[in-house]
C-alpha cells in the first residue's frame, strides 16, 4: 500500500480526491455513455443554423399541380407539388407488370424440369438395355437446352426488375416533397411553369429547428446511419441534448470523409441557450468507435 512520506496510508487521500473529482465532473459525464466514454469520440461540429430547405427539381418538366401555400404546415415527405407524371406513370406499371408475371420463367423451369426427369429415365433404360444410347443423347441434349433456356429467362427476370426499379425512381423524380418538418416560406413555380433539373420549386423552413453538420471519417459514419440520434452537448459542456440523425453524405471537400447531418430541436434546450443557438458549435458522440478501430 502507497504510504506518505510521514508513513500513513495515501489510500483514504486518494478516495476522497476521487469523489472530489468525479463531483466535478459536467453533467455530460454523468449521462448513461459515461460507462462508454473510453469506447467513443467525440467530434466537433460546424456551427448550427436554422433550418432552411430549398426544395428543386429532380427532373425536367411541367408543375401541373401545387398543393401548398405559403404559411401551410408541412411534414417531412409529405407532397408539395408534381409535375407531369402520365408517360412516366405508365412505363412504371408496364415495368411492374412485366416484372411480376413470371409466366416465362415458370414455363421454362417447367421444361427443364420434365427434360431432366426424361433423361434421368432414359438413362435407367439404357442400363436395362431397353433403349438405345442415342436416344439418351438426344435427352441429355434436350435437358442442357432447356436448362440454358431457363438460365437466360433468369436471367431476363433480373433485367426486368432493374428496369422497374429505373422507372420507379423517374416516377419519384416528378415529385417534390418536403425534406423536414416546417413551414412552406415559398412557393416559387405555378402550375403550367416549366422546370429544369435542380430549379429551385419551394422552400420549407422550420425557424424552432437547427441543422448541425459533423465531419467525421467514412468508417465511423456507419454508427449515425444505424442510429436514429446520437448525443450531443454544447461546447461549454452545460447543456447535454440528442440531434436526429437527418442524412450522411460524402465530404466533396474530402475523400474518406462523411458528412453528418443532424437536426435539433431548440425547445431541448434551457430557455438561456435557446437564443445562442444560432453559430453555436456542438460536441457530436459517436458510439461503438472500439467495433470500428478494431475493424481497422
Amino acid at each position: 500500500m502507497p504510504q506518505s512520506p510521514n508513513g500513513r496510508c495515501l489510500s483514504g487521500v486518494i478516495s476522497i480526491a476521487a469523489v472530489l473529482l468525479i463531483s466535478a465532473v459536467p453533467s455530460w459525464s454523468q449521462i448513461p455513455y459515461a460507462s462508454q466514454a473510453g469506447d467513443m469520440m467525440l467530434f466537433e461540429s460546424a456551427g448550427a443554423t436554422r433550418v432552411v430547405e430549398k426544395v428543386r427539381a429532380a427532373a425536367p418538366g411541367v408543375m401541373v399541380e401545387v398543393f401548398v401555400k405559403p404559411g401551410d404546415t408541412v411534414r417531412k415527405g409529405q407532397v408539395l407539388g408534381h409535375t407531369e407524371l402520365d408517360s412516366t406513370k405508365l412505363q412504371l406499371d408496364l415495368a411492374e407488370h412485366v416484372m411480376r408475371s413470371k409466366a416465362n420463367v415458370d414455363a421454362a423451369r417447367g421444361q427443364a424440369e420434365a427434360w431432366t426427369v426424361t433423361r434421368e429415365e432414359t438413362e435407367a433404360a439404357v442400363r436395362r438395355r431397353s433403349a438405345e444410347r442415342s436416344r439418351l443423347d438426344w435427352a441429355m441434349a434436350m435437358e442442357k437446352m432447356y436448362h440454358s433456356n431457363y438460365e437466360v429467362q433468369m436471367d431476363a427476370e433480373d433485367a426486368q426488375r432493374i428496369q422497374y426499379e429505373y422507372w420507379k425512381s423517374q416516377y419519384e423524380k416528378r415529385f417534390f416533397r418536403s425534406p423536414v418538418d416546417g413551414v412552406v416560406s415559398e412557393v416559387l413555380v405555378e402550375p403550367g411553369k416549366s422546370v429544369n433539373f435542380a430549379t429551385h420549386a419551394f422552400t420549407v423552413s422550420n425557424e424552432s429547428t437547427f441543422s448541425i453538420p459533423v465531419t467525421v471519417p467514412a468508417e465511423m459514419a456507419q454508427a449515425a446511419i444505424d442510429k436514429a440520434s446520437l448525443p450531443i452537448r454544447t461546447a461549454d459542456g452545460k447543456s447535454v441534448s440528442k440531434g436526429l440523425v437527418d442524412s450522411v453524405i460524402d465530404d466533396p471537400r474530402e475523400t474518406g470523409r462523411k458528412i453528418i447531418r443532424l437536426l435539433v430541436k431548440a425547445v431541448d434546450f434551457p430557455a438561456a441557450v435557446r437564443p445562442k443557438l444560432s453559430g453555436m458549435k456542438f460536441d457530436v458522440l459517436l458510439p461503438e468507435l472500439a467495433d470500428s478501430a478494431r475493424e481497422r
